[in-house]
């Protein structure tokens, strides 16, 4: 058994080092269930919305229309929300070449100053953009934070996580890869 588990604790490193698929077995359901995600069922169009990045930036969702996108709800107050920050930047690394969106919104009242610190503090470099009043929070209709959303190619959203994951796990990437090739 230490063996079997040796192996897989230095394979799996490679193959996400390689960039290669990873051997993990189920459709979209079983994965999702591994990570804990709760799918969304019916076909629900996601909300569009309108904020800044730090560098003031306007962007609005439907830009990544064609892209699977990770939407993240955050805050640099939220220890659960820092916590899974070195893993999302991981995933974007891995994906961002891809048809893949990672967004982090932050819905930090004090706006633009602690955000931006906390992000260059740590040098992420996926897009952060800036919700200070909290109105993507009831768009989503977010409880808590962290909570991650899945969103497909077509605007659909796919599932949501509330809580923190550990968003470099061999079944994420699958999962992203999965909704990366899916029409």
């Amino acid at each position: 058994m230490k063996t079997k588990i040796f192996f897989y604790s230095l394979l799996v490193p490679l193959l996400l080092f390689l960039n290669l698929p990873l051997l993990v077995e189920g459709g979209e359901d079983d994965l999702l269930s591994k990570i804990k995600m709760i799918p969304i069922k019916g076909n629900k169009k996601t909300p569009d919305f309108s904020l800044q990045d730090i560098n003031g930036k306007k962007v609005e969702l439907k830009q990544f229309k064609g892209k699977v996108i990770f939407l993240n709800f955050w805050a640099t107050w939220c220890t659960p929300c820092k916590e899974e920050m070195p893993c999302m930047e991981i995933l974007y690394q891995q994906f961002k070449e891809k048809n893949f969106a990672l967004l982090a919104i932050s819905v930090d009242y004090g706006g633009l100053k602690p955000v931006k610190e906390y992000i260059n503090r740590h040098h992420y470099t996926f897009p952060v953009l800036l919700d200070p009043k909290g109105r993507t929070l009831d768009l989503f209709g977010v409880k808590g934070i962290p909570t991650t959303y899945l969103i497909d190619k077509k605007g659909i959203m796919v599932a949501k996580a509330v809580g923190p994951r550990d968003w470099n796990s061999p079944e994420v990437v699958s999962l992203i890869n999965l909704l990366i090739e899916k029409e």
